[in-house]
């Protein structure tokens, strides 16, 4: 007798315990087409494949894993988003090593649940996603997991004022467990209306970067709120159209040389971060560079007063730490009407040209060096002897504002030694000038 009563107990508290356990459900999330990205290397080097799964599940579970293939199934990251905990799985798809890993059966546990197995067929490089629920979240629960439970469902569906409520609703409860905090998810909740505020507001303002931030990081918290997906991927459309319309307009403006109305839309393009962002900022910075070089006043204009050569114009760019070049044309009256040919009573007709490379010293002093070519006219019985000379020369100019002081010493080589005296060793040159 009491063997049968001792037999009758055990069947009874067995079957007790097993009703008192609640069913997981397991419903697939997967949507579009999926890619597996973080594969281990030393399965992809010995010719393996792999796939992944993403099971997310309420805070108020905690998941295990096993298979009928797997000695360990692997649980490669596992994070918290808004009322989330996601469970990323690692797999080996087909044989590999000599063993198969085809017709898999997963398993998931949690405590006070029957385990939930089901069939995950995977190929090569696919990603799957499920979501795991208890289909009886508020029945035969106590005070808080009854309004907390509710309050997720809110949450789930992007009521989170009304998923608000529950929480705090949960809060007066007697039944509040230690491991969960109410108070952080009172935090996103306020976080996400936030954001959500804020993004639409940047969306009306054609602040597409922004906008798409804002929805993102509402979409991190909830990945099922319609409304911040939908004007995700709608702020990322039209940041696309506003991109080229802006930058096609601003290439339209730099190539007609209006550089100011093309810096602003280049700007804009930069700061929206779009596809072209990176041309735009190199036109910024070419445009940057040419408004410089202008305020530099890199063009010098300069007239030159030298011995025996009262007309002389000289042409030059003198740019901060950049090497130029510079041309010198000098000369004086005798020289045009030496070119008449009954020009018999000229004194000394003189030409000179010279050219070279301007160097930046220190802003605003500049060197130059060059080299020229002189002609020197010497009246003779009948015509002008003219006298050839090579004329090296170095100088330095200086630049105040828009005006200019340059001093050139030139020295000369008569090409006939003998006429080296009435060419002159050296000559002092003085200019004066404008610079733009």
């Amino acid at each position: 007798m009491q063997k049968k009563l001792f037999i009758f107990l055990i069947l009874f508290v067995s079957i007790t315990s097993s009703y008192a356990q609640r069913n997981l459900q397991v419903k697939e999330k997967t949507e579009g087409i999926s890619v597996f990205t973080e594969k281990q290397p030393e399965v992809i080097n010995a010719g393996g494949a792999q796939a992944g799964a993403v099971i997310s599940c309420p805070l108020t579970l905690s998941l295990s894993f096993s298979s009928n293939v797997d000695k360990v199934v692997d649980v490669w990251k596992t994070e918290v988003r808004g009322e989330l905990r996601f469970y990323y799985l690692r797999f080996i798809i087909g044989r590999f090593r000599g063993a198969s890993y085809d017709g898999r059966i997963l398993e998931i546990t949690a405590s006070g649940f029957l385990p939930n197995k089901f069939r995950l067929n995977l190929q090569p490089g696919e990603s799957k996603s499920f979501e795991v629920f208890d289909p009886n979240a508020t029945v035969g629960v106590g005070c808080f997991y009854q309004n907390f439970n509710e309050g997720v469902e809110l949450y789930r569906k992007s009521l989170y004022i009304e998923a608000k409520e529950k929480y705090r609703t949960s809060l007066e409860c007697n039944d509040i467990p230690a491991e969960v905090s109410v108070y952080d998810r009172i935090m996103i909740i306020d976080s996400i209306i936030s954001w959500r505020l804020r993004a639409d507001s940047c969306f009306e303002a054609s602040n597409f970067k922004d906008a798409i931030n804002f929805y993102q990081k509402v979409a991190v918290q909830n990945r099922e709120d319609f409304y911040a997906n939908t004007r995700h991927s709608e702020s990322l459309y039209r940041r696309s159209d506003l991109c080229s319309r802006y930058f096609n307009s601003a290439e339209e403006y730099f190539a007609n040389g209006d550089y100011q109305e093309a810096k602003k839309l280049y700007a804009i393009v930069v700061d929206q971060q779009c596809m072209q962002a990176e041309k735009a900022d190199a036109r910024l910075v070419e445009i940057r560079v040419y408004e410089r070089e202008r305020m530099e006043g890199p063009t010098v204009l300069c007239y030159e007063i030298g011995k025996n050569t009262p007309l002389g114009l000289s042409i030059g760019l003198y740019r901060i730490k950049k090497i130029r070049g510079y041309v010198s044309v000098r000369t004086n009256g005798d020289f045009f009407r030496s070119l008449q040919s009954d020009a018999n009573d000229l004194k000394r007709s003189e030409f000179n040209v010279s050219g070279g490379l301007t160097f930046g010293i220190y802003n605003p002093i500049w060197l130059l060096m060059g080299c020229g070519y002189t002609e020197v006219g010497k009246p003779g019985d009948i015509s002008v002897d003219f006298v050839p000379a090579i004329s090296p020369e170095i100088g330095v100019l200086g630049k105040y504002k828009m005006a200019v002081l340059k001093y050139t010493l030139q020295y000369r080589f008569a090409l006939e030694k003998e006429h080296q005296d009435f060419v002159g060793r050296f000559r002092n040159v003085i200019g004066l000038g404008i610079c733009f």
